[in-house]
């Protein structure tokens, strides 16, 4: 079963996932290809934090992760509700220049084939399509 290096799983779930089911069934929710890219991510933009999730210090992001029928932001086609996107903000890099260098720089981030534009934070997926696709909402 394939884990992150650098995340917790409390980081990618809700807390009310967290609360009811066990750790090691979490993590089969989720795309390998995922857990992949945000450890490649931490490890290109080591600074500082990179924040999905942070309800577990008392924060108020817990749908940044999977999200479930239960979430206000839940959406059935979402890649947050099959386990393959993250919504991610760094404490010591600019988002924007975050995604701008993702763009850039495909080869180092294989699986990324969705990107949101024109927001404050970092959308990244793992959904299957051969190119990237930009999008807004």
């Amino acid at each position: 079963m394939k884990r992150s290096v650098h995340f917790r799983i409390e980081e990618l779930v809700p807390k009310e996932v967290f609360d009811l089911i066990k750790e090691d069934a979490l993590w089969e929710i989720f795309d390998e290809k995922l857990l992949q890219t945000i450890d490649a991510l931490k490890e290109k933009f080591p600074e500082g934090s990179m924040t999905i999730n942070n309800w577990l210090w008392g924060g108020d992001r817990d749908q940044s992760g999977l999200r479930t029928k239960n979430s206000k932001y839940y959406s059935p086609t979402s890649q947050h509700s099959i386990g393959k996107a993250v919504d991610c903000v760094f404490s010591d890099y600019d988002n924007n220049s975050v995604r701008q260098y993702v763009i850039n720089n495909p080869d180092e981030f294989p699986y990324i084939k969705g990107i949101e534009l024109e927001v404050s934070w970092c959308h990244f997926d793992v959904r299957s399509r051969d190119k990237v696709l930009l999008f807004s909402k």
